[in-house]
């Protein structure tokens, strides 16, 4: 049934009101941007308690991708304490792994220049970066690979695979429910949530109704362990489902289907989501970013011949003005979407 929910909009205007805690046992504020008409960004609190779990989940985690021993190369994040790489990396050194912190890419050169030297056996990062790496230096072939961080397409997971003749894994985590999510098993069969910290449900975007398990809805979760900032019925705006079933690697809690992006950007007449499908398909494509305004798509695209995915675009889109230009595309960690003007 319909119940009351936590949104975006009510973490920006009043997120003070969720804090739990004093301030003396605030260790970290993050503050995000939002898309809400209030225009405030979302400030988001963390005990130090709070993030010894997410690092706990994180090293438990990566224990399906790699070894103690093995080298691991994180182009996610910056270098603060207390951020998603440093967690992350701190989780690895628990486990015994030897993880290096290259943060987000500023210069793709520079970043396959220093994963040659490493030779890390598990790379961690942003889909489209990995799989530009993985078009860019063929050599690397990590063991295994996990993305996160954005939409994990089925065409880069596909060419990264291909390239580097590895095991691609997904993640699917937010700020909100403290980084970490759920994470896919080495059967890849749906992403193992993090079932002792989140309860989660999937819910109609429109209604708000509970759907059953196995239908398509908005991920909805309530904290069940945050001190800081516990969160009740939150809505992410991202669309799943819950998968029947017990996973057969024998873990018996419950399990998130791949995530298909925002709710937002699905509606849009054209998605990220379908250009990613479509144009990562194309090896000689490198990246591309992508602007639509009165039925006119714009697409700037780094690598391929603009003629021939013009003709691939209109073939999906008969409807729209399509004009492809070539383009460079630097590194960004803003999560990426049609711009709409």
């Amino acid at each position: 049934m319909r119940g009351d929910f936590t949104t975006a909009e009510d973490l920006a205007s009043h997120g003070r009101d969720y804090v739990k805690v004093g301030a003396g046992e605030i260790q970290r504020i993050v503050t995000l941007s939002t898309s809400g008409s209030t225009g405030a960004g979302k400030r988001l609190y963390f005990t130090a308690g709070d993030l010894q779990r997410t690092k706990d989940f994180f090293r438990d985690g990566m224990r399906w991708l790699c070894e103690p021993g093995d080298k691991v190369a994180i182009l996610l994040g910056s270098p603060s304490p207390d951020g998603v790489g440093r967690l992350l990396e701190e989780g690895l050194r628990e486990l015994g792994a030897q993880p290096s912190l290259l943060c987000l890419p500023r210069d793709y050169g520079e970043t396959a220049q220093a994963l040659r030297a490493l030779r890390p056996d598990t790379l961690v990062g942003l889909p489209v970066m990995v799989r530009r790496l993985a078009l860019t230096t063929p050599e690397l072939r990590p063991k295994s690979v996990l993305l996160s961080a954005d939409y994990v397409s089925l065409a880069a997971k596909e060419t990264i695979t291909r390239l580097w003749q590895t095991k691609v894994f997904s993640h699917y985590g937010l700020t909100e429910s403290g980084l970490g999510f759920a994470v896919q098993c080495p059967l890849l069969l749906g992403q193992h949530i993090r079932a002792s910290e989140l309860q989660v449900e999937i819910v109609d975007p429109d209604t708000g109704e509970n759907l059953p398990e196995g239908q398509w809805g908005e991920i909805v979760f309530t904290t069940l362990r945050r001190e800081a900032m516990p969160l009740r019925r939150y809505r992410t705006g991202d669309i799943s489902r819950l998968l029947p079933g017990v996973c057969p690697c024998g873990n018996p809690g419950p399990r998130l289907d791949r995530v298909l992006g925002r709710v937002t950007e699905i509606r849009k007449p054209v998605s990220i989501y379908a250009l990613d499908e479509l144009l990562l398909t194309r090896d000689e494509v490198l990246d591309y970013a992508a602007e639509f305004r009165d039925g006119k798509l714009t697409v700037t695209a780094e690598g391929g011949d603009p003629e021939t995915l013009r003709a691939l675009l209109l073939e999906k889109w008969p409807a729209l003005t399509v004009e492809v230009i070539p383009g460079v595309i630097p590194p960004s960690a803003q999560k990426r979407m049609v711009k709409t003007l």
